[in-house]
């Protein structure tokens, strides 16, 4: 008989699903709270004593936490810190330049410890994963879904990067640190944890499209973990407060997010359009800025908005409007490529790479979108928040909305929106919008929206 666990349950768990009949594994990981004095225990507790432990921190995670847990781990532990200073940014970010000086140091221990938030995280799980060492995670805001994530984001080669690695053995979190987080952090985790809808409708409508396997589990398992979306509005203006109790619901709600992760064995149940919109802004932020525009949830939040207005825009079209919007539209791709190449010539033979798997599956879904799109509107739209919603829950939780609150220009809104589909291939609701004709007007409408 196929029956699902509990969301409490799944940690260490193998079953057949009962939603979609496959096996899904959860992975032993050891998820605690505690004064940072304590993190000794808890690696004891995991790994015994007597390891040798990388620990890797930037300048400032280092301030916050680092130096304590090492204090605390050097009663049991040959402790080794990697503290990671910015070079040629006002911040670290997650780049490839800075995995040399991590895996060198990472050859003669074998326990890392990330302290810190999005960038320390997964430049250590990136090391941890190619090394086949475990990776403890102590997240110094809950900024983020990835300290539990299976997945790993970074620049290479001029272009921002998804892959796959092995998830972290365990995260420890400190509440009194958490809590007194820089406030942009805590509102990116929000926003980031507000994702998941739209993740999950992009994830549906990939599998309508091209079959990718779908389970609804995932979003049910998120959903049912973290607040319901009626408490979102007063759950946002308890964190602007640093309630306790709403920060630990959000430090919940994201490791949630990325152990749904896990469970569908990808990143499709917390990464959709939404997020190929951060990672273009990312790219053209270490391109040309020095620093990015936003922290990454904060440029996700810009991106959920910008994807239901595609949504609501979309809703009550019906398959024969669709299929003649699909045969109107003409769309010189090669152009798009010349663009994306021109915006980020480092990374050349990627997007090259990226673009001809989408431009397989573009011709895929205006073949099929006609025939499915009756699935995709009851299967995908009634997932998502509309516009209204979205704009009240994050105004209330003071998170920008619209791109121009973080300080993107018109030229670079119009390259986002039309462009940014074409970094990953995976189908999107940015697609149906763009082989539909219907981006070049949303951005229009968009650029007269005022945030």
């Amino acid at each position: 008989m196929k029956q699902n666990p509990g969301t409490n349950s799944l940690i260490g768990r193998s079953f057949i699903c009962s939603e979609c009949g496959q096996k899904h594994k959860v992975d032993m990981l050891h998820i605690e709270q505690g004064d940072t004095d304590r993190i000794c225990l808890f690696f004891k507790k995991i790994f015994g004593a007597n390891k040798k432990i990388l620990l890797l921190a930037d300048d400032i995670t280092w301030e916050v936490a680092g130096e304590r847990c090492k204090e605390s781990l050097e009663k049991e532990y040959k402790v080794f810190p990697v503290v990671l200073i910015p070079r040629n940014e006002k911040r670290v970010t997650a780049k490839e330049g800075y995995l040399p000086e991590i895996e060198k140091k990472a050859l003669n221990t074998e326990i890392i410890l990330t302290v810190g938030t999005g960038t320390i995280t997964d430049l250590g799980k990136i090391i941890g994963s190619n090394r086949y060492k475990p990776v403890v995670c102590f997240p110094t805001a809950p900024s983020m879904n990835g300290y539990t994530s299976p997945v790993a984001a970074y620049i290479k080669e001029g272009l921002k990067l998804t892959i796959p690695i092995s998830p972290a053995h365990g995260v420890f979190s400190d509440m009194n640190i958490l809590e007194k987080s820089p406030l942009e952090l805590i509102k990116s985790g929000f926003a980031d944890s507000m994702a998941k809808a739209f993740a999950n409708a992009d994830w549906k409508i990939s599998s309508l499209i091209t079959g990718e396997s779908f389970c609804p589990l995932p979003y049910r398992m998120v959903s049912e973990a973290g607040p319901s979306e009626k408490d979102f509005m007063d759950e946002g203006e308890l964190l602007i407060r640093r309630d306790h109790r709403a920060i630990g619901s959000l430090m919940q709600t994201l490791n949630m997010g990325g152990i749904s992760m896990i469970l569908a064995g990808k990143s499709s149940p917390a990464s959709g359009g939404e997020h190929m919109i951060s990672h273009f802004l990312d790219m053209y932020a270490h391109q040309y800025r020095g620093e990015v525009f936003a922290y990454h949830g904060i440029q996700v939040g810009t991106g959920i908005f910008i994807s239901s207005l595609i949504y609501e825009a979309m809703r009550g079209l019906t398959s024969s409007e669709i299929k003649q919007m699909i045969a109107g539209t003409r769309i010189d791709y090669q152009k798009h490529l010349e663009r994306l190449l021109l915006l980020f010539p480092a990374g050349a033979e990627l997007i090259k790479r990226e673009f001809d798997e989408k431009m397989a599956q573009i011709a895929v879904l205006r073949e099929k979108l006609p025939g499915e799109w009756k699935n995709i509107r009851e299967g995908a739209f009634g997932m998502v928040q509309r516009p209204e919603r979205i704009a009240g829950i994050f105004k209330r939780a003071e998170i920008p909305v619209h791109l121009r609150e973080i300080a993107v220009g018109e030229k670079m809104i119009y390259d986002v929106i039309t462009l940014s589909r074409f970094i990953r291939g995976r189908v999107t609701i940015l697609d149906i919008a763009g082989e539909a004709g219907m981006l070049e007007e949303l951005v229009r409408e968009y650029l007269e929206t005022k945030p």
